[in-house]
């Protein structure tokens, strides 16, 4: 009987011991999130830091090539956004980004269906799946959502110079314009040569 009396005595403190345990435990991990959860709210309340931010212009007639495409505007309007974003509001629209840039790639029109525009949409993809990627994260890293954010906008810079090489003019019609331009200059000082001389 008093063994009985030992062995309940004895499996009750252990369970004792082990429910404070446990609970300690949890109340650490607790603690632990909270700490992390405080940490990086300062972090990513920061705004987005694009440093040497450049812009790219389209050309007249990439303006109204692209004017059509609806995708390449919602996505230019995303894009322009991260500049006054913070973090955590990137954060938030990544899913936006990334459904944006896709819907991009997947509505070309034909006169943008070239291999230099085509790669530069595969790598803003590439952007902007890493980012979300990143993002949905448990605990994603604000540093790295910042270098991302960079990235993403510089890239889409990058896209706005392929657009405009399509219709910037080839060597070979610099060449003929210059060409022409010589033949009239000279034709024009022939006729001057020759009205002087009557």
């Amino acid at each position: 009987m008093k063994r009985n009396k030992f062995y309940i005595l004895s499996l009750s403190a252990l369970l004792t011991i082990g429910l404070i345990a446990c609970e300690e435990k949890k109340q650490q991990t607790d603690n632990e999130a909270d700490t992390f959860q405080e940490k990086n709210a300062k972090n990513f309340s920061k705004q987005v830091n694009l440093p040497n931010k450049r812009e790219v212009k389209l050309v007249s007639d990439a303006t109204n090539a692209s004017a059509n495409w609806m995708a390449f505007t919602t996505a230019k309007n995303e894009i322009e956004r991260i500049n006054n974003f913070t973090l955590q509001e990137v954060v938030n629209n990544s899913n936006n980004l990334f459904r944006s840039i896709q819907e991009l790639q997947d509505s070309i029109p034909k006169q943008f269906q070239e291999i230099p525009i085509k790669a530069r949409l595969n790598v803003l993809l590439t952007k902007a799946h890493l980012l979300e990627a990143e993002a949905n994260k448990q605990r994603p890293t604000a540093g790295k959502i910042d270098t991302l954010s960079f990235e993403l906008y510089n890239e889409f810079e990058n896209l706005k110079i392929q657009l405009n090489e399509v219709f910037l003019k080839s060597v070979d019609d610099l060449d003929f314009e210059l060409d022409e331009r010589i033949r009239k200059q000279d034709s024009l000082a022939q006729l001057q040569k020759e009205s002087t001389a009557n």
